[in-house]
């Protein structure tokens, strides 16, 4: 089922600015699910479980509010896009099937287009630009390009304010050195690497701060306990801004209105998964909040006043 055209549409109920929506599973039946998760008091609440979710991982916000999410294997296996309505809680299909094959990232971009990495699209990945209003796909940038003899794979997306899109993509060989981001020219869908090597072992998200630096969460860095890595725009200079700590397996990163970076880690706190604020100077990290009716916490996002 698509989803509803323009003459259909109804403004969804907002979300509070500085809400953060997490993808990961229920612990009750372990249903995969999104949530709501207070900035400051760190309560989770329950956006959506079940339905049509299946393995739910990406996730952003659309302008009026409502929230997309990527699902790896919803569908029956090749994956899709769903949108949920924070007034009804309502799960509508946008697009699945087609050149989906384990969508795992998903953009929003200024005009409203869904941009949706997928590691395994077309056997060889690549980014996939979706229209909201049709679900139609179209391939903007395909993968598995290889350098110095190893393949690589897109696993996250954001956004740059000047329009570039940068993805991280994971080698297929593994080990220290292995990953990258790359910035994608949005129109041509012509690729140029940003950094590479380094720190990198298994890169997994990517934010951009005010400043139009480059964050990215490795699960695997610095000795195996994960961090964050912040990277020059133009050099591709990496600098550790924070490991160890809470972290043990650290996936989704996005910065708050403030500029704080919060960090979703699937196995933080004992296993139970959580939200972890880290200073962007410093690298201190905080706790906000530790799975208890909800775990596997895996990619995130914040509400910004614009969509309220």
């Amino acid at each position: 089922m698509l989803a509803a055209g323009p003459k259909e549409r109804v403004m969804a109920s907002k979300l509070d600015p500085g809400t953060i929506v997490v993808t990961g599973v229920e612990v009750a039946g372990g249903a995969g699910a999104v949530f709501c998760v207070h900035p400051v008091k760190g309560t989770e609440t329950k956006l959506s479980s079940a339905g049509d979710f299946a393995t739910p991982i990406g996730i952003a916000i659309e302008a009026d509010g409502r929230v997309v999410i990527a699902d790896a294997d919803a569908f029956g296996g090749a994956g899709g896009v769903i949108r949920v309505d924070p007034a009804t809680k309502k799960q509508t299909t946008v697009a699945s099937r087609d050149l989906f094959s384990n969508p795992f990232d998903i953009a929003v971009d200024a005009k409203g287009s869904m941009l949706v990495v997928d590691p395994h699209a077309s056997g060889a990945g690549g980014v996939i630009r979706v229209d909201p209003e049709t679900g139609k796909q179209a391939m903007l940038s395909s993968g598995q390009e290889t350098a110095g003899g190893l393949s690589f794979r897109e696993v996250g997306i954001a956004l740059e304010a000047k329009g570039g899109i940068l993805i991280v993509e994971q080698s297929l060989a593994g080990g220290q050195g292995g990953g990258r981001v790359t910035r994608i020219n949005a129109k041509s869908g012509a690729r140029k690497a940003v950094s590479s090597g380094g720190s990198f072992v298994s890169l997994v998200g990517v934010a951009v701060d005010a400043k139009g630096s480059i964050l990215v969460t490795d699960a695997n860095a610095f000795g195996g306990s994960g961090g964050v890595i912040r990277v020059h725009p133009k050099t591709g200079v990496q600098t550790k801004v924070s490991s160890g700590g809470f972290f043990v397996s650290p996936m989704g990163i996005v910065v708050d209105a403030d500029g704080g970076i919060l960090v979703a880690d699937s196995d933080a706190f004992a296993g139970k998964g959580g939200i972890i604020r880290v200073h962007p100077t410093t690298g201190e990290q905080t706790k906000v909040s530790s799975g208890n009716k909800f775990g596997g916490h895996r990619i995130l996002a914040v509400v910004p006043a614009a969509a309220n």
